[in-house]
């Protein structure tokens, strides 16, 4: 056979079978693009450990002080927020792994390969989000439980007396914790598309992340309350328990959830927007 037969028969064959790509077709493409990159072992493998470290960490440091504090600083501790403090590292390792879903593709010209292979690029997109979802959900389940259980450990060999699991408190700060991890990844996603730089696109993602923490208590209440508190950090910590917190910062939950909504509605509106019209 000649080459001029094999390249012809090989158009053939990638045609059709482009013809009839199907949604579960382009979900196993994008899961075989994220398990072969070394980047995503590394990136969601390490932001784990060192979440789970961190709060054990972190607890142990209160745990073996804790006798010298004052009473009145005893009286306010609380420990089930302590076991959590490894979240920070988790946020920020989940972001970085949204942005590169999609950022990565753009800078190495997969982008264009991935859309000769499924020209539907809605289908590519909602394959992208459903994954990321998925993936990060999962690992946010999974790393939050580790935490508190790591946390709880550690303060509890401390004498330092910690709800479990079976308490509501704890299932509506650790479980809720974990279902708002997808956030910041969906987010990161969107704007790994809408600016095609990993660079700018995580330094947006963590500025969305870290602004409201960074700059809030040095504000008034007024920008606070009117400003802050419409970040999509301080609407998913009010959800989790931050609005039991005396603090203008973080919003009553129907108000939050309003906000995520919009948040994510608005990015994700506009990478979809750019992915259909914009060329790769």
């Amino acid at each position: 056979m000649t080459t001029d037969a094999l390249m012809t028969n090989t158009a053939l064959v990638t045609s059709e079978t482009t013809g009839r790509t199907t949604f579960m077709n382009t979900m196993a493409s994008e899961w075989l693009k994220l398990t072969t990159l070394r980047s995503t072992y590394v990136t969601l493998g390490l932001g784990a450990l060192l979440s789970v470290a961190m709060s054990a960490l972190v607890c142990l440091a209160v745990g073996s002080t804790f006798d010298g504090w004052a009473p009145e600083r005893q009286a306010q501790f609380a420990p089930i927020l302590m076991t959590m403090t490894g979240v920070v590292v988790m946020l920020i390792a989940l972001s970085v792994f949204g942005v590169l879903v999609t950022s990565g593709e753009y800078s190495s010209g997969m982008m264009r390969l991935t859309l000769t292979a499924t020209p539907s690029r809605a289908r590519v997109f909602v394959a992208k989000l459903t994954l990321v979802t998925g993936i990060t959900l999962a690992l946010g389940v999974a790393t939050s439980v580790a935490m508190f259980l790591a946390g709880k450990a550690v303060l509890s060999s401390y004498g330092i007396e910690v709800p479990g699991l079976d308490d509501r408190d704890v299932q509506r700060f650790v479980f809720g914790l974990a279902a708002a991890t997808p956030l910041f990844p969906v987010l990161g996603m969107a704007f790994g598309i809408i600016l095609r730089s990993t660079a700018g696109a995580i330094t947006a993602v963590l500025g969305l992340l870290w602004l409201p923490q960074v700059f809030g208590e040095l504000l008034p209440a007024w920008p606070q309350e009117h400003v802050m508190s419409r970040f999509p950090q301080s609407a998913a910590d009010s959800l989790t328990g931050g609005h039991l917190v005396d603090n203008p910062i973080y919003p009553e939950p129907m108000v939050a959830a309003v906000t995520i909504v919009v948040w994510v509605v608005v990015l994700l509106g506009a990478a979809h927007v750019l992915v259909q019209r914009r060329d790769v």
